[in-house]
């Protein structure tokens, strides 16, 4: 977009309509930019060179996240804000966590700890928990936001 970014785009987005669900369509999908979107609050995060039915699944996904989450709050009833910080993690959690933001497969992160690939498995199990993220790219988004990763 000629002027802004997509990430400053998100989070004026976020701002003016806070329930919105952003879903970037980019032609720059380094892992930074990924990061740095999802941290400013974006669902989700594709290529503009995607084929239109993953197009139409990451939309269909996100859209259909939304309205689980609109049943799940009580009718005339704000959501509590998100806990930002959370239990407090592990330098274990830590590792894998930044392991997770550099993009590395569990194995190679556990190459890098010394540790088996169902050791891996299991601490990023227990680091979702913890965290209460549903998979890697919401706890390194949450690690953004908490201040965890840089």
């Amino acid at each position: 977009m000629p002027g802004i970014g997509c990430v400053e785009a998100t989070r004026q987005l976020l701002r003016w309509h806070p329930d919105a669900n952003v879903v970037v369509l980019t032609v720059a999908a380094d892992r930074d930019a990924v990061a740095t979107a999802v941290a400013a609050g974006a669902r989700g995060f594709l290529s503009k060179d995607v084929g239109l039915e993953e197009l139409c699944a990451a939309i269909a996904h996100t859209v259909a996240t939304a309205e689980r989450l609109a049943r799940q709050e009580a009718p005339g009833r704000l959501p509590a804000p998100p806990d930002l910080t959370g239990p407090a993690l592990t330098e274990g959690d830590l590792q894998v966590l930044r392991g997770m933001s550099r993009g590395k497969s569990n194995s190679a992160i556990g190459q890098e700890l010394y540790l088996s690939e169902d050791a891996i498995k299991t601490r990023a199990r227990h680091l979702f928990r913890k965290m209460g993220a549903n998979d890697r790219a919401q706890a390194v988004a949450l690690g953004f936001r908490r201040g965890l990763l840089r």
